[in-house]
């Protein structure tokens, strides 16, 4: 048989029996639907995080005390935590940190939850405490009025969401406020002198903060020994920032050799939250794919009842000269045309319904080259390896016996 001929046969037995041909794609349609689909939520997530990321300055090292994980003893063994200590960093580790080749900047950290009242409103923010003198950064984000200095007390600087959304009045420079402890057991009154622009919080900072120096910090907690939560550390290229926190973890081992403290490139975090948002998208793919094998499963057992039908047929095409291979390719190319169909409306309607995922979720879907060519081949491909079963007992088929079991 000639391929126009056999394609003719495929086509016309569509439209002769389009019910049979709907059920039977049904599966491999929702099964490349869920194919594209989660694959494009995966890419959502991929690309909402790198967004958040980009937002953020790869140049920076975060310098953190606590607990760290080590291997257990013994083969097999799992991460524990350490025994050792947490570091406390004071004043002495940031002129460590400063003396070490390649860095920029070093920004020592001190943050509390606290609870901010303005004229007889209240609302919980972040507070945290910075050295003035080291934020150069920050002076050119101030919206209104000025920065702190290295001279101001009981100053503050506020983030525009404070300022302009937590209260019925906004907050202006040279407004009076009171924060409380936690568990209001202190309180200190602050003057406002200065309120950020919107989104240009530092990106190592939050963005419902205000910013008061260590000294009105340390009065504010009442605490004796006043460590820092966290030192961040600018490289000055940031190309080599992965090599300035090897010397910086190297310079501070100095000092806290049994002590347990973290030092992590922020280029680091984001390729190991990259890593695992990609073995999330193929994992999504994967649940997509077990509906293409049920699809299949129901694909094998329709045309097997083809088979039987058409057995009568089969005996007469052989009859008058269709070979073996002509009666095994003419259903594999059934098997492939029902795959290809299903494919394509699977990754249309596949499409739509990332789309709508994206705009619910409020995440950047993209529906990309990869999940459609993915989605094609897994639909073409399955559907024609189901295929090969019915194919061969249909080419088998003794043209006598078919021809007399009619």
């Amino acid at each position: 048989m000639r391929p126009d001929d056999m394609l003719e046969y495929v086509l016309s037995s569509f439209r002769s029996d389009w019910r049979r041909a709907f059920m039977s794609s049904l599966g491999i349609i929702i099964g490349v639907i869920s194919i594209v689909a989660l694959l494009s939520v995966g890419q959502g997530l991929y690309g909402g995080v790198s967004e958040q990321f980009g937002d953020m300055d790869m140049d920076l090292i975060s310098v953190r005390p606590g607990s760290e994980m080590v291997m257990g003893p013994g083969p097999g063994s799992r991460p524990v935590l350490s025994s050792a200590e947490p570091a406390e960093f004071d004043h002495k580790d940031v002129k460590i940190v400063e003396n070490v080749l390649g860095v920029d900047a070093v920004y020592p950290l001190k943050t509390a939850r606290a609870l901010l009242s303005f004229r007889g409103d209240n609302s919980s923010v972040n507070i945290v405490g910075i050295s003035p003198e080291n934020h150069d950064d920050m002076k050119d984000s101030v919206a209104r009025g000025r920065f702190l200095t290295g001279s101001d007390y009981k100053a503050a600087v506020v983030s525009s969401d404070v300022a302009e959304n937590s209260f019925r009045m906004k907050i202006s420079p040279g407004n009076q406020i009171r924060v409380y402890s936690a568990d209001k057991s202190r309180y200190m009154d602050l003057k406002v002198v200065g309120v950020l622009e919107e989104d240009e919080d530092p990106s190592y900072a939050s963005n419902d903060g205000i910013y008061v120096s260590h000294r009105a910090m340390k009065e504010f907690l009442d605490s004796e020994n006043y460590y820092y939560d966290s030192i961040i550390v600018r490289a000055r290229d940031s190309a080599e920032v992965e090599v300035v926190a090897e010397k910086v973890e190297k310079a501070l081992s100095r000092t806290h050799r049994n002590e347990a403290y973290s030092v992590e490139a922020m280029t680091t975090i984001f390729e190991s939250v990259l890593e695992v948002l990609n073995m999330i998208k193929y994992a999504l793919a994967g649940i997509g794919s077990i509906s293409l094998v049920v699809g299949a499963i129901g694909i094998s057992n329709v045309m097997m009842l083809t088979v039987k039908e058409r057995t009568h047929e089969i005996g007469v095409m052989k009859a008058i000269g269709a070979t073996t291979w002509d009666v095994r390719a003419l259903y594999l190319l059934d098997a492939g045309m029902l795959g290809l169909v299903s494919s394509l409306v699977g990754i249309l309607l596949g499409t739509l319904v990332s789309n709508f995922v994206g705009s619910v979720a409020m995440l950047p879907m993209e529906v990309t080259a990869q999940s459609v060519a993915l989605g094609l081949l897994f639909g073409v491909s399955i559907t024609t390896v189901a295929g090969i079963y019915p194919a061969n007992k249909a080419a088998v088929l003794d043209p006598i016996e078919a021809l007399r079991g009619e």
